[in-house]
């Protein structure tokens, strides 16, 4: 039996590339990604004299590293970049050269790379690449949001009132309400004055965070209830390539942010998107009429949402004539365009009280002490009926199931292997760049694969040599 003994220092030459197994991942990405592009986009930030400073391509793939490994701390990616022989032949970092420190990097994201568009930056450039290398369709796109847990504690909380404007959402529908108040008041032969308009503002009594006021109170039934962010996301259906990703405080109703960046990511690359799929969360007739005029078929499922106190006949047992604009009741009786309710954004129609009156189905149909029945009906409800015919078809089901495998399963991915079911820092800002680099760390993980399962294709389908190919 030999005992080992004490090892002695020896000088050696090492080839960091031979320790790097072939089929790696780092090795895959740092083949088929060109990150010089990173170069031109933070040189602003950069100044011409002084110190020199650290790589900032080596920077983002530190930071990439710990995205793509679900490494959340800086002190331990640093020391594991220190050990790990792969993160170092990623990143071109010799033996003999010292890993930049965990401050180095803090420094850069609160001093260098706040407050500007970098990460942003960095997740376009890469989906372009998804682009070129023919990853990404461009012809459907499915979109979902998941909530991420705020670092921030449910009882360090206050009540806070806040003053509250409409949104861009809401500001479209009120001026939409007020063009068809207008309209009805000049065929009557009446002046553009109508009703009083509706509050631009109002008072509200929201529960804040003490420790990150960025995030928002979530209160959705079958979601956690708590201080949390929302992660929007947008993925292109041919290989999963996530084509936009947005964050936005806790509270806020998924379908508000949709059709804006739908249409940025339309603009942004190019895309021929002519189908989106969303759930029901989306389901609002402004989401609809901005689809449709971008030219996307939207599928997206219907919420039931309850009628009113008393009403045994629902809107739906009522046709709708679109070239009269009036309402048939299940008696045959007209129901007509009236006014538009400001506080609520419909159109109401209302049927004549003569024709309630001697309706056998009046019981069935009029609210207590109510004379004649109205309905309303939302702005762009049009929109909204002719995206409702799409739903049941076969191509509904395989967008919705498209929708379920990508963006569900991505999420499932990225919270339990990339880190993302807790914000690591404080701040929409810094939460929004913990959302885009691991949105860039799947993309490049897919776009690897992809590219890989491209390769064994080809040698497989044509027997060519690994060189050739």
């Amino acid at each position: 039996m030999e005992q080992q003994g004490q090892p002695q220092t020896c000088l050696m030459i090492v080839d960091l590339d031979q320790f790097v197994p072939q089929d790696h991942l780092l090795r895959r990405i740092k083949a088929k990604v060109d990150f010089t592009f990173i170069y031109d986009k933070v040189r602003p930030l950069y100044a011409s004299k002084g110190r020199p400073s650290i790589d900032p391509v080596r920077l983002v793939k530190m930071m990439l590293i710990g995205h793509l490994y679900g490494i959340t701390s800086e002190r331990q990616l640093e020391q594991e970049i220190h050990l790990n022989l792969a993160y170092r032949w990623f990143l071109d970092l010799p033996l003999n050269e010292r890993v930049p420190d965990h401050l180095t990097l803090s420094q850069n994201r609160h001093r260098r790379f706040a407050r500007t568009t970098i990460f942003q930056d960095i997740f376009d450039g890469i989906v372009e690449q998804c682009v070129a290398a023919g990853l990404v369709g461009g012809e459907a796109v499915v979109t979902d949001s998941t909530h991420i847990k705020a670092n921030a504690s449910n009882g360090q909380a206050e009540k806070v009132v806040v003053t509250k404007t409409p949104g861009r959402y809401m500001a479209e529908l009120e001026a939409e309400a007020k063009r068809l108040n207008e309209e009805k008041r000049s065929r009557k032969g009446k002046g553009k004055t109508g009703p009083a308009p509706r509050p631009r503002e109002k008072q509200l009594a929201v529960t804040v965070s003490k420790t990150d006021p960025d995030s928002g109170m979530m209160n959705r039934p079958g979601k956690p209830k708590g201080f949390h962010y929302l992660n929007h996301m947008t993925l292109d259906t041919a290989h999963g390539i996530i084509v936009d990703a947005y964050v936005t405080p806790g509270n806020v109703n998924d379908h508000e942010p949709y059709p804006e960046r739908l249409a940025r990511v339309k603009e942004r690359f190019d895309l021929p998107i002519r189908e989106a799929a969303a759930d029901k969360g989306y389901d609002y007739p402004l989401v609809y009429k901005k689809l449709q005029d971008m030219g996307i078929e939207a599928y997206i499922p219907h919420f039931e949402r309850k009628a009113g106190t008393g009403e045994r006949f629902s809107v739906r047992e009522f046709d709708y004539d679109p070239e009269q604009d009036a309402y048939h009741c299940p008696w045959g009786k007209q129901l007509h365009f009236t006014h538009v309710k400001h506080h609520k954004l419909h159109r109401v129609y209302a049927a004549r009280t003569a024709d309630c009156n001697s309706c056998p189905l009046s019981s069935q149909c009029l609210p207590p002490s109510a004379p004649f029945r109205t309905l309303n009906r939302p702005l762009y409800q049009g929109a909204a009926d002719k995206a409702e015919r799409l739903n049941g078809t076969d191509r509904y089901w395989r967008l919705q199931l498209q929708r379920r495998v990508w963006c569900e399963g991505t999420f499932g991915v990225m919270k339990d292997r990339h880190g993302l079911r807790r914000a690591m820092r404080r701040g929409i800002e810094r939460v929004a760049e913990q959302v885009l680099m691991t949105a860039v760390a799947v993309n490049l993980k897919r776009l690897a694969s992809a590219l890989l399962r491209l390769f064994h294709y080809l040698t497989e389908r044509y027997l060519l040599s690994p060189l050739e190919a």
